[in-house]
């Protein structure tokens, strides 16, 4: 029977299933046959992801509660095929406004999954559906401080969907003066949603109470957000000014995401005491400016700037392939661009800018104000990138005005630069893609990088076993982009200040292998290292040799960089002798 309906859907359900022809291409509102053979449990392993991904975008109400059946159950599915259909589900209420028949009061459970990939799935559903029973739980991650910044902003986000009073009294819980920094900060975000005012009135508060340590991109980010948002913080901190140094955060994040509204600008500047307008060096000046950059810039000082993470770059631009995916990859960029065009594209990035990467800004039916690179458009969403990278996918339904942009990069970011800074930074940007140190790579060297956070005490103290490497490593949703400069060296300590751990930290790296076949590892550093291949440990004396099969696999190191001030790490993949082996590393962000 199974064989027959293979043998029906033919061609057409081949291509379907390996995703070549868009979903939307197929009939809506049914699964059909596709939902007979998820039914029949005989579905091939490796078909199991698309037959899945059919039925939630297909599939109506009544298909898509008998998949949400399958996904409470532990053992129905593989634990990343139920977050993968969570997500899809989540996708069908979003943009098709299609929810499962029936109870769903039992995704409340999953808040309180050990798996935190399942936890974080099921919160914005919660929300979605509207599942009051999911009210307590959705508070207590929304109010506890162990909880991921991610996590908390969703489940606030569920609450106001599900009850905005329930929602209110969470807010007011985590907006109390005696809370920490950090839930105050996201207590107030979420109460832009439902009284801009208070929350601008709040802010100006936290803010003037913060220090340097704490960060105030949240509330930053939240009032950016909403249609009239900048300006009424802009009213609040003009009463309230944020101290020198919060202030220089808050203004360093506004620049950071592409916006450079005129009121909150000015007043976070004056603050700062950073006030004052950029001008773009032209003729005798601009003359000046690049022989200053030819005599004494520095491209290795330069790159250590264009790394600093107050400045973003690299959550925008790649280098060697490996950064943000926002704006132009940098990697060639001084083979083929003039130092006149550089220091145009710096001081005003607006005058350059390609048309791939002009912005469009999205204003939403419900006050949301949304900025970003179309990355696809479809008849039902429109997907934006913003310039930390994230995925906004709005339904065209929701849209009330595009309006087109400029660059995303941040505008008025040299005056947080010496001038010193700036030269150094345009000889590094010259110097890109030149043969020498700074040449495009033409190794197989690892470039994007993953640092595992707050890494637990004893993952420091002692080197894990099998099974803690794969339930407290491997499992981890705790990882966060790093990478290596462009000849492939990765700081140690920018990896440990990243990691936020101490001493002992853990890198992780990708790799694809389209032919299988033996694949040579190296990894080079002054301090001890631990190496492991996907879930296999290995010596850490000289080369390793794996038999690597095709597809995606990882390498985890544990470098305790203690005594190692200064030193950094290298990783390079090389094809033994006779292996057949064809592979690449994972760039990207």
């Amino acid at each position: 029977m199974v064989r027959s309906a293979w043998r029906l859907l033919g061609g057409t359900l081949a291509i379907l299933l390996t995703l070549v022809t868009p979903v939307a291409a197929a009939p809506a509102g049914s699964a059909g046959a596709v939902m007979n053979l998820l039914r029949s449990g005989k579905v091939p392993p490796e078909r199991l992801g698309p037959v899945l991904e059919i039925v939630c975008t297909r599939g109506n109400a009544q298909e898509l509660a008998y998949v949400y059946e399958q996904v409470l159950q532990p053992d129905a599915f593989p634990e990343q095929v139920r977050v993968d259909v969570l997500q899809k589900l989540a996708d069908a209420a979003l943009t098709r406004k299609v929810i499962p028949d029936g109870d769903l009061g039992g995704i409340a459970g999953l808040l309180t999954a050990e798996a935190s990939k399942l936890r974080t799935a099921a919160i914005p559903l919660c929300g979605l559906w509207g599942v009051r029973a999911a009210i307590a739980p959705l508070s207590q991650v929304a109010t506890d401080v162990m909880s991921s910044d991610a996590d908390r902003t969703a489940s606030l986000n569920a609450l106001l969907r599900i009850d905005p009073i329930a929602a209110a009294t969470v807010i007011e819980t985590l907006t109390g003066d005696s809370q920490p920094f950090v839930l105050r900060a996201e207590g107030i975000a979420a109460l832009t949603r439902i009284d801009l005012a208070k929350a601008a009135a709040l802010s100006a508060g936290a803010l003037a109470e913060g220090t340097a340590g704490d960060d105030p991109s949240r509330i930053v980010d939240a009032f950016l957000e909403r249609q009239g948002g900048s300006d009424a913080l802009a009213s609040a901190l003009g009463n309230t000014p944020p101290p020198e140094d919060v202030a220089k955060l808050a203004l360093r994040r506004m620049y950071a995401v592409g916006r450079s509204d005129a009121a909150l600008s000015s007043v976070l500047e004056q603050a700062a005491k950073v006030a004052g307008k950029v001008t773009t060096p032209t003729g005798a000046d601009l003359a000046a400016l690049i022989a200053e950059v030819g005599t004494h810039g520095d491209p290795a000082r330069g790159e250590a700037v264009f790394r600093r993470s107050d400045l973003s770059c690299l959550k925008c631009h790649a280098v060697s392939q490996a950064g943000g995916q926002i704006g132009p990859d940098l990697s060639a960029v001084g083979s083929n661009s003039p130092v006149d065009y550089l220091v145009t594209a710096v001081y005003d990035p607006d005058a350059q800018i390609k048309e791939a990467y002009v912005s469009k800004t999205v204003l939403t039916v419900d006050g949301l104000t949304l900025q970003g690179i179309v990355v696809d458009r479809t008849d039902q969403r429109l997907v934006l990138k913003d310039a930390d990278g994230r995925r906004h996918e709005i339904p065209l339904a929701d849209i009330d005005d595009e309006i087109e942009g400029k660059s995303l990069m941040p505008k008025g970011l040299v005056k947080f630069m010496t001038q010193q800074e700036i030269v150094d930074v345009l000889a590094f940007l010259s110097q890109l893609g030149r043969p020498g140190p700074y040449a495009v790579r033409a190794t197989p060297r690892m470039q994007r990088w993953r640092a595992l956070k707050d890494v637990p005490l004893e993952l420091q103290t002692d080197i894990p076993n099998d099974e803690l490497f794969e339930d407290r490593i491997l499992k981890s949703a705790a990882w966060s982009p790093i990478y290596a400069r462009v000849d492939g060296a990765l700081p140690l300590d920018e990896a440990v200040e990243q990691s936020a751990s101490g001493s002992v930290i853990y890198l992780q790296g990708e790799f694809d292998v389209q032919t299988a076949g033996p694949i040579g590892i190296r990894a080079i550093s002054k301090a001890p290292l631990s190496v492991w291949v996907d879930s296999e440990a290995f010596s850490t004396g000289g080369d390793v040799i794996v038999p690597a099969t095709a597809g995606r696999h990882s390498v985890t190191l544990r470098v305790d960089s203690t005594g190692h001030d200064g030193a950094d790490v290298r990783l390079e993949l090389f094809r033994p002798a006779d292996s057949p082996a064809v592979f690449a590393v994972v760039d990207g962000q």
